[in-house]
């Protein structure tokens, strides 16, 4: 009887026909063999149903739902897990071969902590296997402080740093322990989500040369969903559920100041066109005490005004110039 781990691997899918393969070949490919894959389906309007289920065996099951969003998708993952380890992976992106088994190696002699590896981002049709890792994959380090772990990527330090929901693998007493995913939020899911999963942990263990290769498509990115209410009060609800989580167990300057500069740049993406949003944000600025670090908004025109008359006027003459462009 092989006493190794179970790791479930768990794909929400939506429209991914152009990649769910190569998604899908780089989990069989991987060294470790004890693995459950769950693609969930999210009512997709394109193949990648069809190209899923070509590879359906033992150890890879498809199962369809109506479109939910990925969270959705998630939590029906969970719910059929019988894994001792967890991996979300989405489901355009691809994982290094010997990824899952390099992290289980660690956790298995570090019980209770969470699993992270570098992280390569690339554009579609890039040759990411001979790509570098982004540099804050070389922030990500080992930690038993699961609280200065978060309020150091939070900006708490001066620079913010990111953790893909990829690059994670997770126990499952963990999972047990935060619960399900958010299901009413539409952006910052994962940051929610893994915000808990550190609270919850013992620490961090990283892994070198092992990565996650997150793929990026023109118009698929934050940035184009900045303008969108929906997103920027998901935005918002996410932000404050990290603060209210992170306030349980600190009131350090350092984590007031960066949750100042995130509910700042949160009102700078919503103004003007979405006043209340903006206001709000600045009421959770107040409340911080702290004067919040503002983003570089544009070029030397743009930045002189944002000096000499506010991040408002600036924004507005962004937004001007902008719309002359196009």
């Amino acid at each position: 009887m092989d006493n190794r781990p179970l790791v479930s691997v768990i794909i929400p899918a939506y429209n991914a026909g152009k990649y769910i393969h190569e998604t899908l070949d780089s989990v069989i490919g991987q060294t470790w063999p004890l693995l459950e894959v769950f693609v969930i389906d999210d009512e997709s309007s394109d193949n990648t149903v069809e190209i899923a289920r070509k590879y359906i065996s033992e150890r890879i099951s498809v199962v369809e739902q109506k479109n939910s969003g990925a969270c959705v998708a998630r939590n029906k993952g969970l719910a059929l897990s019988k894994g001792k380890y967890l991996q979300f992976l989405d489901a355009d992106d691809v994982l290094s071969h010997d990824k899952i088994e390099r992290q289980i190696e660690i956790l298995e002699g570090n019980p209770g902590y969470l699993g992270v590896s570098p992280t390569v981002h690339f554009m579609n049709g890039q040759d990411y296997l001979h790509m570098k890792p982004r540099e804050e994959s070389f922030w990500i380090h080992n930690t038993d402080d699961p609280v200065d772990f978060l309020v150091r990527m939070y900006g708490g330090d001066g620079e913010r740093w990111m953790v893909q929901t990829s690059a994670w693998l997770t126990p499952k007493t963990i999972t047990d322990t935060i619960g399900p995913w958010n299901e009413n939020l539409l952006l910052d899911q994962d940051g929610e989500y893994f915000a808990r999963a550190v609270l919850a942990s013992k620490g961090i263990r990283t892994t070198g040369g092992v990565n996650y290769y997150r793929r990026f498509t023109l118009g698929g990115n934050i940035s184009a969903k900045a303008n969108k209410m929906e997103n920027l009060r998901s935005a918002f609800l996410a932000l404050s559920l990290k603060s209210q989580y992170l306030m349980a167990h600190t009131s350090s300057d350092r984590f007031l100041q960066a949750m100042s500069t995130l509910y700042q740049e949160i009102a700078i993406n919503a103004y003007p066109k979405f006043p209340e949003l903006v206001a709000e944000c600045e009421a959770e600025v107040r409340k911080t005490g702290k004067k919040p670090d503002i983003p570089k908004l544009g070029g030397r025109l743009i930045e002189t005004t944002k000096q000499v008359f506010g991040w408002k006027a600036a924004k507005l003459l962004r937004n001007k110039i902008h719309a002359l462009i196009k």
